[in-house]
């Protein structure tokens, strides 16, 4: 199976600051170079990951532009597995136009991503009048949104995809659901309540033209197995036609939980009962169209 990852991360903590990592423990407080992204690949598990997309890592916001030239350095380099990147920005101020204007006229640049999940972004960020500008001026500029937010706030997303037609949104993550939880086979009143508000989303987030999914994200804490992440899985190839679903392994993040090995052998297993058309666009063929990959 030919991939294209629309959603790769790499950091150096010699040379970037990434506040959020303070947090973190050593899985992912370290340096995670593209060469360190290619070795965890198998050669012998029936895929070949053809080209990766560079995500933003919520760097601080005064190293935005370093990341930002970073990011089309690692893209232009042949020897690099990146075929496009998508750059941070703060979508909540006037000057994010001329920002993205200046940035989003380089073609290694395929869309921008403002990290909504996080405690500093208040509920609702994604709704204030500026913030839907920008999105629209993203779209007017042939840029995609990420759109990464709190599962909860899933409706929101709904909202700007109506208000903002004519950009491509990304639902992130598959909208960061909790694995956990839509890994219970036999789950509790409370967690078929959680499982059911998830359902209902993806199904409105589905039928808009201008959504696309990124089946990605499961970090389940408890023991998992491919019919427990299938839980989820299932509910976004079932909610998005298969033109709009994109693979993505949110490398190294994922290594909280599995090895991107483990997460593509996973993935081939599940939907393995696809029509190969569509298996064949869920793994590159989207990817190649919603980001402008050669």
């Amino acid at each position: 199976m030919n991939v294209i990852d629309t959603h790769v991360h790499v950091w150096d903590l010699d040379h970037y600051r990434l506040p959020w990592l303070d947090g973190e423990g050593p899985v992912l407080k370290r340096t995670w170079a593209p060469s360190d992204y290619v070795a965890n690949q198998a050669s012998d598990h029936g895929y070949h990951v053809e080209q990766a997309v560079y995500i933003e890592v919520d760097m601080a916001p005064e190293e935005r532009p370093r990341e930002n030239e970073l990011a089309c350095q690692m893209v232009s380099d042949p020897d690099c597995i990146y075929g496009g990147a998508c750059i941070s920005g703060d979508m909540t101020t006037p000057g994010f136009d001329s920002y993205i204007t200046e940035w989003g006229a380089k073609p290694q640049i395929k869309g921008v991503r403002q990290v909504l999940h996080v405690p500093s972004a208040k509920p609702g960020t994604c709704l204030e009048p500026q913030f839907l500008a920008n999105v629209r001026r993203l779209g007017e500029l042939g840029l995609v949104f990420e759109g990464c937010l709190r599962c909860p706030e899933l409706g929101d997303l709904v909202t700007v995809a109506k208000e903002c037609p004519e950009t491509t949104i990304v639902l992130n993550h598959m909208g960061i659901v909790d694995a956990d939880i839509m890994g219970e086979a036999n789950p509790s009143e409370e967690e078929r309540a959680y499982q059911d508000a998830w359902k209902r989303n993806m199904a409105l987030l589905g039928r808009l033209d201008n959504v696309v999914c990124k089946v990605s994200g499961l970090n389940p804490m408890k023991l998992w197995t491919t019919e427990s992440l299938a839980r989820s899985v299932d509910v976004a190839l079932d909610a998005f036609d298969a033109d709009k679903v994109v693979f993505a392994s949110n490398y190294p993040v994922l290594n909280i939980a599995m090895t991107f090995d483990e997460w593509m052998c996973a993935m081939l297993k599940i939907t393995e009962g696809l029509d190969a058309a569509d298996r064949e666009a869920l793994f590159a063929e989207n990817a190649r169209r919603v980001y402008g990959l050669k």
